[in-house]
This record gives structure tokens, C-alpha cells and sequence, in this order.
């Protein structure tokens, strides 16, 4: 008698667990997993280039994004210059002119003074304004101009040093007109002028400033400041 072991199954019993397989199937089957290998392989081929191109993008983003704060910071600098080429042209505008308004002014003074060229002549002053009877312009501003004139500012009179500018001298101040010298001032010495004026104000106001001014001696046919 053999004794099979309960681990070792007869051939026979394999036989009648056995699983027939048609190799058509297996081909079928082996088709389809070939072809699933190839859509796996063009799947890993288009997600490569699907990287590619998202970088290549991420580069050209990158680049225009510099490009454009390179730009906006060329086009910031560029208004900046423009705002100060036009704050200087108007600048260097205003100052041509107020020198063409001071040329004509000069030119008209010129023309209405009778004697230019000959006793006439012009310089810088410096020139201030003063009031009629104010102690804060001296203890002889009693209301009278030195040559015993009222001192009225309608008359348009001012103060000159009369060693310089004789008095009866008509003088014409840049941007202000003619005047008749007919005062003085123990503060009003060489190249100074002051000008007779209303109120307080004014003389405050106007300070302190240089101008040009043109001298026409007594003896010439004056202008007329009526």
C-alpha cells in the first residue's frame, strides 16, 4: 500500500483543476497591454513636453515682467526730466520776460528824456520807500520835502542825495516811472533813492530792491507825469 503525503496532490487531482486557456486570448490579451505600454510611453512623452513649454512660458513671463518694470522705470525718469525741462524753460521764459519788459521800459524812459547822451545818465540803485510825516523816517519829516515842497505822493517825489542828483531832477525808476528829486535823507547817501509813498504798507511791502534808474538833470525839457 502507498501512502501519498496530505502536502503532495496526485497528478490526477491537477489534472481535474486544470484551466484551459485559448492562445488566442493571450495574443489579444498581450496586444492590448502592448498597446497600453505605448499610450503610457506617448502619455510620459507629453507631460515632458507639457514641462518644457510651462517653463519656456514661465522664462517669457519672467522676462516681459522685467522688461515692462524696466521700462516704467525709464518712463518715470523720463517724466521727471520732462517735469524739470519744463519748470526750467519756464523759469528762463519768465526771466526773458521780465528782461524784455525791463529793455522796453528803459527804451520809453530813454526816448522821453531830452537830454540822454549828453547830461543824462543811468546806473543801479538801491531803492526804498518812505512816508510823509512819520517818526520812524527821521525827525525832520515834518510833512515838508527838503526844497519846502508839501509832501504829497500823488506829486511823486523822492528823496536822492543831492551831491549826486541835483535837485529838480527828474528821474525815472525801473518798473515804477518818473519822479521829481525834491527831497533827502540822512540815510539816502550815493547810489540810494526813496521814494515817497502813502501808507505803510507799500513801503513794507516793497522792501528793499535794486533798479535801474536814469538821471535827467534840471535844465532839460522834463517828461510829463500828469
Amino acid at each position: 500500500m502507498v501512502v501519498i503525503p496530505p502536502e503532495v496532490t496526485p497528478v490526477s487531482n491537477a489534472w481535474t483543476n486544470a484551466v484551459v486557456v485559448d492562445p488566442r486570448k493571450l495574443r489579444a490579451l498581450a496586444d492590448e497591454i502592448s498597446q497600453l505600454g505605448d499610450e503610457i510611453t506617448h502619455l510620459r512623452a507629453g507631460r515632458a513636453r507639457h514641462r518644457r513649454w510651462l517653463c519656456t512660458v514661465a522664462a517669457m513671463s519672467l522676462a516681459a515682467s522685467a522688461a515692462l518694470c524696466l521700462q516704467s522705470t525709464r518712463l518715470a525718469h523720463k517724466a521727471d526730466e520732462a517735469r524739470h525741462f519744463k519748470k526750467v524753460s519756464q523759469q528762463v521764459n519768465a526771466a526773458l520776460g521780465a528782461l524784455t519788459r525791463s529793455h522796453d521800459q528803459i527804451l520809453s524812459a530813454t526816448e522821453q528824456a531830452p537830454s540822454v547822451g549828453t547830461k543824462s545818465w543811468g546806473r543801479r540803485f538801491t531803492v526804498t520807500m518812505y512816508l510823509p510825516r512819520s517818526p520812524a523816517y527821521g525827525k525832520d519829516n515834518d510833512g515838508f520835502t527838503a526844497t519846502m515842497l508839501k509832501a504829497d505822493p500823488e506829486k511823486r517825489i523822492i528823496a536822492v542825495d543831492p551831491a549826486l542828483i541835483p535837485y529838480g531832477s527828474w528821474v525815472w525808476i525801473e518798473g515804477l516811472g518818473w519822479y521829481q528829486a525834491q527831497d533827502c535823507g540822512s540815510a539816502i547817501k550815493g547810489f540810494r533813492l526813496d521814494v515817497l509813498t502813502a501808507t505803510e504798507d507799500d513801503a513794507m511791502r516793497f522792501g528793499k530792491q535794486d533798479r535801474f534808474v536814469i538821471v535827467v538833470p534840471p535844465g532839460s525839457a522834463g517828461p510829463s507825469i500828469g
